[in-house]
């Protein structure tokens, strides 16, 4: 008799999100339909709610590694390997969908290629992107994996690499997962360190791009936008002193440094 509700109770779902799509269900509902291709029978409700309230929510079950899905009840081996599979094949997606940019010489232009990598990622990564004179992209690399507090690249090997690849710029980006785009003083720290080794090779940084909690943050720029490829060294000289001049100290908020204060942000 359970297993009669069960069967009926599925063939009701499907039959629901035939008619409404995906738009009439809530998030676990989604992923209890979807557990049904791995558990044939049985009710798959309750492993839909552990699974997200395990692990942050539907994104964050479709971003975990198939050994930390299979800790919770009722997931075994061929259901963590189908779920996280599901992840990588939505990540990849959005990656293909990006904007297929002959130049990028805006912020946004650059938050737009590389927002798709951030996608669900449980720990700090560090990607570079290196340009010619006219701002097109002739590299594109990951420089780095840390913790989900931390990650540790090394300004000269960025460096070492731009000038292997004769770029003219750069653009440094890093995340916080499940945090604020907020600069630490260790990424302020970092990015005066990568400027100086870039500017050996004459190449210069235009920008250090932070991912977090839906936000992108360029730390060179007062105000997000344009991406500074030609400031005049007046301008420039003058905000690096306000940027960096309080690195170590604390002394400024970071919303101090970005002008942020202004926006009433």
């Amino acid at each position: 008799m359970s297993q009669n509700l069960h069967e009926n109770h599925r063939e009701r779902m499907r039959n629901r999100y035939m008619i409404e799509g995906a738009d009439g269900f809530s998030s676990h509902e989604l992923l209890e339909m979807l557990l049904y291709y791995s558990v044939p029978r049985g009710d798959t409700n309750g492993t839909a709610h552990a699974l997200m309230e395990q692990n942050g929510g539907l994104w964050g079950v479709l971003s975990a590694e198939p050994e930390v899905l299979e800790l919770t009840e009722g997931v075994g081996e061929k259901t963590a390997m189908m779920l996280s599979l599901i992840g990588d094949v939505v990540r990849r997606s959005a990656i293909e969908q990006r904007p297929m940019l002959p130049k990028i010489d805006t912020c946004r232009k650059a938050r737009a290629y590389l927002e798709p990598y951030y996608l669900g990622l449980q720990v700090e990564r560090v990607y570079a992107l290196m340009f010619d004179n006219r701002m097109h992209l002739i590299d594109f690399y990951h420089v780095c994996d840390g913790t989900i507090n931390e990650a540790r690249p090394i300004a000269r090997d960025i460096s070492r690499r731009a000038l292997l690849k004769n770029a003219s710029a750069v653009i440094v980006a890093h995340n916080h997962p499940d945090g604020f785009a907020i600069a630490t003083a260790p990424d302020r720290e970092f990015t005066a360190k990568l400027e100086q080794a870039l500017a050996l090779n004459g190449t210069m940084l235009l920008e250090h791009l932070l991912f977090g909690s839906g936000e992108c943050i360029p730390l060179l720029q007062k105000y997000a936008c344009m991406v500074r490829t030609s400031p005049t060294a007046q301008d420039a000289d003058s905000f690096y002193e306000r940027f960096y001049q309080d690195m170590f100290t604390g002394e400024r908020t970071t919303a101090e440094l970005l002008g942020l204060e202004d926006k009433g942000i």
